[in-house]
């Protein structure tokens, strides 16, 4: 197969699946393709070139694992995100007046900074831009933020191991903020509990996570979804906000809402808006 640095993961795989584990042994990062969930939102939206950024490898490293199966590399020209003309909203900005987060601390103590970034980006003005520091393209968060109200985003690379993630933060309000199937809101608790006493007690499931080891919350509820009525609500008591499974939901139509209450005390309900 010929490959190129705009190939999805997703063909790789597809044509010898066993190129996960060749992949996955070329950086520790890029292990999470060995996750079968994992692996389904990584490997439709990523492309060889942005693997290797995520892994902090290079894309001949990936081509060299992949020859002994068959696949043939060329270096294609690609449209990187670190070199895309910057937006005129970030070049006529304010530097000193946009907010930085750097999670490669956090990260590296084995941290969720998730968080974080959602209360430190809650706080930026509309208007005002936010930016978070990281080891590789936080391709999960630019589409969590966008559904929030990220009016845009720009990545810049700084180097191998540095991406510097720009969001504008718009005026757009929740309920109008989503342009995908699916519809992320997070919600104060007093909104949160009025979108649960909409659903009556017998349309309404609830699920406890915070004792799974991942991936097992993902898939305790990927299942109990997979048999909930057009009306039902799922009610689910989760650790953080699961970023991985908002992006398995992206394409489905169903709502979620969020409620962060405490640390390690996220609460979420789920169901179909016309159900």
């Amino acid at each position: 197969m010929e490959i190129n640095n705009n190939t999805k993961i997703s063909a790789i795989i597809k044509a010898d699946k066993a190129s996960i584990d060749a992949i996955a042994a070329v950086a520790k990062p890029l292990e999470r393709l060995k996750n079968p969930l994992l692996r389904k939102i990584m490997a439709s939206r990523v492309t060889l070139s942005e693997a290797a950024k995520m892994g902090g490898t290079t894309t001949e490293a990936i081509a060299k694992a992949l020859e002994p199966l068959g696949y043939r590399y060329s270096a294609a020209k690609e449209k990187a995100p670190g070199t895309q003309q910057e937006p005129a909203w970030l070049t006529k900005a304010d530097h000193e007046s946009i907010v930085v987060y750097d999670v490669r601390p956090i990260i590296e103590e084995g941290t969720d900074p998730l968080k974080e970034i959602l209360h430190r980006f809650k706080s930026v003005p509309a208007g005002g831009i936010f930016c978070i520091v990281n080891s590789f393209i936080p391709t999960p968060l630019i589409h969590l933020l966008e559904k929030e109200k990220a009016e845009a985003s720009y990545v810049k690379t700084i180097s191998a191991s540095e991406f510097h993630t720009f969001f504008l933060k718009g005026k757009k309000t929740a309920a109008t903020a989503h342009t995908e199937k699916g519809k992320v809101i997070m919600d104060d608790p007093a909104a949160f509990e009025q979108v649960c006493a909409r659903f009556s007690p017998e349309n309404r499931r609830e699920i406890d996570v915070r004792a799974l080891e991942m991936p097992g919350p993902m898939q305790a509820i990927l299942a109990e979804l997979e048999t909930l009525p057009a009306a039902g609500m799922l009610y689910i008591h989760h650790k953080r906000v699961p970023v991985y499974l908002l992006e398995v939901l992206a394409d489905k139509e169903l709502e979620v809402h969020i409620s962060n209450v405490d640390e390690g005390n996220v609460k979420m309900v789920i169901f179909k808006p016309n159900g």
